[in-house]
């Protein structure tokens, strides 16, 4: 009973082994694969990195091209002192009373308080 127990279990590690070899590619196959594989990341890292090189060579050119130097210094576009903006919340900041706290108050003789 024993030797058809065995027999029996032999037969379907047999088969079992026979249905994983047949589902397992072959080696040369799967070195072919890797190799290929390979490659593709080799071309993918090139791509990448000349399409860093050319975002790096173009953002150095629009600096180089767009920044203004006139005899070595640099050019204000805007004159500063000229432009006043406002905005749009600073009527938020205009509080009642905020000229007291503009303005240094002067003490009298009299004890009185002038602004």
């Amino acid at each position: 009973m024993t030797d058809d127990r065995d027999r029996a279990l032999h037969e379907l590690f047999g088969a079992l082994r026979g249905e994983a070899a047949a589902g397992a590619p072959e080696f040369h196959d799967a070195l072919t694969g890797a190799v290929r594989r390979r490659e593709r990341i080799r071309r993918a890292r090139r791509r990448v990195a000349g399409i860093t090189a050319a975002v790096a060579a173009t953002a150095l050119a629009l600096i180089i091209l767009a920044w203004p130097i006139t005899g070595g210094k640099r050019v204000a576009l805007v004159d500063l002192a000229t432009t006043r903006w406002e905005a749009p919340t600073d009527f938020l900041l205009r509080t009642p009373g905020a000229e007291l706290l503009r303005t240094v108050p002067t003490f009298t003789t009299g004890g009185r308080i002038h602004l």
